[in-house]
Parts: structure tokens; C-alpha cells; sequence
């Protein structure tokens, strides 16, 4: 198991991958963390993207975050992706938001 946290500053109106699981890995997201950063109210969709179904789904989809405001997402349940699977978000536009996750990376290969 290796811990990996990885950051991003989305760009407005624009589908930004955060994360892909890496190929020979999987990974479990063990916290989720997520700040509008800027000065109005502003929404943010974040999606698991499958790739071995070819879709996305939506984590949340549309949230509104005041000024400020932070979600955080951790606890004894975690989302498991696939290698190829992909963390996405989307930010409104004029938006400017912080995503921050943290992922234990898992090779296939079991001992």
C-alpha cells in the first residue's frame, strides 16, 4: 500500500481530472477535501469516472459552496477505483475552488 494525496486548483467551467489510478494499481479514496477558495457563492460537480464501464458518476452534482466554504469526506467508507478510473470535477465559471484527495494505491498483485 503506498498513500498518495494529490491537489488541484480546477480551472472555471472546465472538466479537470484530479486523478487517474495508475495501471497495475488500485486505489481506495480515503479523503476527499474540497474549498471555494473565492468571493460568491459558487457550484462544484466532482465525478468518479469508470473506465471500465465508459461512464461517469456524479459524487455531487451542482453543489453550491458559500464564500469560503469547505466539505470534507472521509470516515470508514472510501470509493474503490480501477486502474484507468478517474477523479473529475467541474467548477462554475468565474469560480475558484481547491480539490485535495488522498488515495492508498494497492497493486493488483496480492500477497
Amino acid at each position: 500500500m503506498r498513500p498518495l494525496s494529490v491537489g488541484s486548483n480546477p480551472t472555471a467551467n472546465t472538466l479537470t481530472t484530479v486523478y487517474t489510478a495508475p495501471t497495475g494499481y488500485y486505489s481506495l479514496v480515503k479523503l476527499l477535501y474540497i474549498h471555494n477558495t473565492g468571493g460568491s457563492t459558487k457550484q462544484i460537480t466532482v465525478q468518479w469516472y469508470d473506465a471500465s464501464a465508459n461512464t461517469s458518476l456524479d459524487i455531487l452534482t451542482a453543489y453550491a459552496f458559500t464564500t469560503k466554504e469547505y466539505i470534507q469526506f472521509n470516515g470508514n467508507a472510501y470509493i474503490v477505483f480501477e486502474e484507468g478510473d478517474q477523479l473529475r470535477v467541474t467548477t462554475e465559471a468565474g469560480s475558484t475552488f481547491t480539490v485535495i484527495a488522498t488515495f492508498e494505491e494497492i497493486g493488483l498483485t496480492r500477497q
